[in-house]
């Protein structure tokens, strides 16, 4: 891969590209995950749940930010026009990533016997977990910031296609245990080194060095209380028992896919983020995030939405009637992961310009996680799993609604009618969700008032999402959205 010459590909495939990316990593996990689930059973995809969960909160330790390390700075230093300092950022942070999840992958077996009183081999397929979960989101990262979105894309073709083949193949084999897991680890390892950045080279300046460890530093402390809060509702819900962790896992896992694809997006926007901060374009700043939080209003809360109203037929058609007693936590998750979407461009926004922003993403962020271990002590011990997922939609509503008013002022954005619009989207879900479960089970009264609100919806602000699109195919991107100021 050539890390000073980015990929001739037009914004919007580059975009295409991204969701491809990244919904194939996601997605293969999901199928993976779902074959245990309908094949080995409950147990076994709580067991294989509850590994990666302790996987990736580990991961968001140090090792997930470099992700967006390398995406900010090799774009930064490719606006620069600084080749060196390209290569030099890349191999910086190689060694950054291999010495920290290499400390963090040993203590990964003693923190699973420890904890769950597992088999050391257990632990150790953890650690495969953690280092090539931690791998490939860096190589991810530098792909894009280095503009070779369409080579990821491939790459992520190839390993997704093998990894479910050896899911696939194991539960033929009849294995149902942790060891489901290592079809995972292969996938992202294969990533890893197809897509790791060998011609890094150089060192960077002691200046940028200490700016790129404070970055990451302060982004881990964020993510591990913002992405890794998700993980560590898994381990907790894994306390209860191996069933309540069975249980949790399909909602969850039903739920988080669809975030991957806000997920694809921002990674597109934050080197474009990155590189208007360096040449101090405000206004383009504003308009990239205001036109991007319009569209995914538009088109994210039908989805969220409807999915949390129609949470029982879905789950029975997904999982299986094995599954139904978790439905009734995924319009909590819908909820909490509605609204952390939402915010993700304010985030973006915030986080891609100075490192004193770090501190708004990293405070907040901590404040969303001590709010979820309240939620976590008052109503775990009645509710049980139920008190699980609402302990943390509390956590992550409450991260994700300071820092899209942060955003919101820091920007100056017109956000008051854009406010009240997410409000009465919110407001809508939860008493339409509230009336299905507190009624008989209908699956088809379920699924007509979720279509009903997912077209209402649509109908209202499609037209947004389509004047948008319009605008970037007529090369008017960095005008704003349609409907900025209303």
């Amino acid at each position: 891969m050539d890390l000073e010459h980015p990929e001739q590909v037009p914004p919007a495939r580059k975009a295409l590209f991204s969701m491809l990316s990244v919904g194939l990593q996601g997605g293969s996990r999901f199928i993976s995950n779902w074959l245990i689930g309908r094949i080995a059973g409950q147990l076994a995809l709580g067991g294989v749940a509850s590994a990666t969960a302790l996987a990736f909160t580990l991961n968001t330790l140090w090792p997930s930010s470099a992700q967006g390390g390398a995406s900010k700075f090799i774009a930064r230093a490719r606006g620069k026009q600084d080749p060196d300092e390209v290569r030099a950022v890349a191999a910086h942070l190689s060694r950054r990533v291999l010495q920290v999840t290499g400390a963090l992958a040993v203590l990964a077996p003693p923190i699973w016997v420890l904890l769950y009183g597992g088999a050391w081999w257990e632990g150790l397929c953890v650690s495969a977990i953690l280092i090539t979960v931690a791998s490939s989101s860096f190589a991810r990262g530098v792909h894009f910031g280095s503009g070779h979105v369409a080579r990821s894309a491939r790459v992520d073709l190839v390993a997704s296609g093998f990894g479910i083949g050896f899911t696939v193949l194991l539960l033929l084999l009849g294995v149902r245990s942790i060891a489901l897991s290592l079809p995972l680890s292969v996938s992202l390892g294969i990533y890893s080194l197809l897509c790791w950045p060998w011609s890094g080279s150089g060192r960077p300046d002691r200046e940028l060095r200490s700016e790129i460890d404070k970055f990451i530093t302060f982004s881990s402390l964020g993510s591990l209380a913002s992405a890794g809060m998700l993980q560590i509702s898994q381990l907790i819900a894994r306390s209860l028992g191996e069933a309540a962790a069975g249980e949790y896992a399909p909602a969850l896992q039903l739920v988080t896919p669809l975030s991957l694809i806000t997920s694809a997006l921002i990674m597109v926007l934050f080197p474009a983020m990155a590189e208007a901060q360096g040449s101090g374009d405000r206004d383009r700043i504003r308009k990239q995030t205001d036109a991007v939080t319009r569209a995914f209003m538009a088109i994210l809360v039908p989805i969220f939405g409807a999915l949390a109203i129609a949470s029982r037929p879905v789950m029975a058609l997904v999982w299986g009637t094995r599954f139904e007693g978790a439905a009734h936590l995924m319009p909590v998750f819908c909820l909490a992961l509605l609204l952390n979407n939402l915010a993700a461009p304010s985030v973006a926004s915030v986080t891609s310009g100075p490192h004193r922003n770090m501190w708004y993403s990293m405070l907040l962020s901590q404040a969303g996680l001590v709010a979820a271990i309240i939620g976590w002590v008052v109503l775990v011990p009645p509710l049980g799993v139920l008190g699980v997922a609402v302990g943390y939609g509390i956590g992550a509503a409450l991260t994700a609604v300071s820092l899209f008013c942060v955003a919101w002022r820091m920007n100056s954005q017109r956000w008051f009618g854009l406010s009240i619009q997410i409000l009465i989207g919110v407001a809508v879900i939860i008493a339409a969700s509230v009336w299905r479960h507190l009624s008989p089970v209908d699956y088809l009264i379920d699924s007509l008032v979720a279509a009903g609100f997912a077209l209402a919806w649509l109908a209202v602000f499609g037209r947004r999402v389509i004047g948008l699109l319009r605008s970037r195919r007529s090369g008017g991107g960095d005008k704003g959205d349609p409907g900025e100021g209303h």
